[in-house]
């Protein structure tokens, strides 16, 4: 059968389809929608004209679900939507536009799926996991086939370019802010210091677009799962882009153009994540919290 996931994100909406056979789930339709939600949330309230926006992805979403002939389709949103005073609204409005009937998720269970995730395509028993969005940031250790320690912070590359970036690019001033907010939220779980693990295995669209202007700066492209990172290298993109001044803005733009105003922070922010739990590296890993919500809510149960 063919299932439909949908992430509402902080920055983008994301509809993967799968072919579920069995214990076996087949990518085959993966598309994505800039919405930018952060930029329409004031209050803890999102606001009409992102609500609107995000319907609009969301139609268009169900035209392509149809047109692939999804036998169900599931939809949850994550710090994009969470804690927010008007969420049950938002439910309801998208239910009555689109048909889709959105859960908004507990930070524990983002860890969760998040985990789910990563364990099917990391083979070392114990490790560090990490999702860095745009709105949030799951941190987690795991040992034994369980989750040991975790915490969800909003770190994440949008919500601190909007807090701490006045320009395209943090100025020197910036970046300082910008590593003592990120280490003042790490340091509020103890547990997760200085774990001293190798690396740090990562799902979500910041380690992923590191890893692929990294691979860009070396002259690569291509495929990015599996590419690792190390605290050395991410110091060395950041250098390189300020030392090409206006032609490194020129050069993210043609590599990863969607994050032209979040890949200088959202590298900050994994660098300072590795220097806290102790880590030489980073692992980009293909499994997602799409993956893990799949698993968990309807493979897992259809094989019972």
């Amino acid at each position: 059968m063919r299932i439909g996931i949908i992430d509402v994100g902080s920055n983008t909406v994301r509809i993967v389809v799968y072919k579920v056979e069995g214990e076996v789930a087949e990518e085959i339709v993966n598309e994505r929608y800039f919405v930018g939600l952060i930029e329409f949330v004031e209050k803890k309230v999102l606001s009409y004209g992102g609500l609107f926006k995000l319907i609009e992805a969301l139609q268009s979403i169900k035209e392509l679900v149809g047109a692939v002939k999804c036998d169900e389709v599931y939809c949850f949103a994550t710090a994009s939507l969470r804690n927010l005073n008007n969420e049950n609204d938002i439910i309801f409005k998208i239910k009555s536009e689109t048909g889709f009937d959105m859960e908004i998720i507990s930070s524990e269970d983002e860890i969760f799926y998040d985990y789910t995730g990563i364990k099917g395509y990391v083979k070392e028993n114990a490790g560090v996991g990490l999702d860095l969005g745009g709105g949030s940031c799951q941190l987690f250790s795991f040992s034994d086939g369980k989750i040991i320690n975790s915490d969800s912070f909003k770190i994440g590359s949008l919500v601190t370019y909007k807090n701490f970036v006045s320009g395209l690019l943090p100025k020197k001033k910036e970046i300082k802010k910008i590593k003592r907010y990120v280490k003042e939220q790490l340091f509020s779980n103890p547990h997760l210091r200085g774990l001293g693990y190798e690396k740090v295995y990562s799902i979500g669209g910041s380690a992923r677009a590191a890893a692929k202007l990294h691979k860009a700066l070396i002259g690569g492209n291509g495929v990015v799962s599996d590419y690792q990172l190390t605290v050395e290298q991410i110091d060395e993109i950041i250098e390189t882009v300020y030392k090409m001044d206006i032609k490194g803005v020129s050069f993210i733009c043609h590599v990863i153009p969607e994050r032209v105003y979040t890949i200088i922070p959202g590298l900050i922010v994994l660098r300072t994540i590795c220097k806290f739990v102790g880590s030489k590296k980073i692992q980009t890993v293909k499994g997602s919290v799409r993956e893990g919500y799949l698993w968990e809510n309807v493979m897992k149960k259809n094989l019972l």
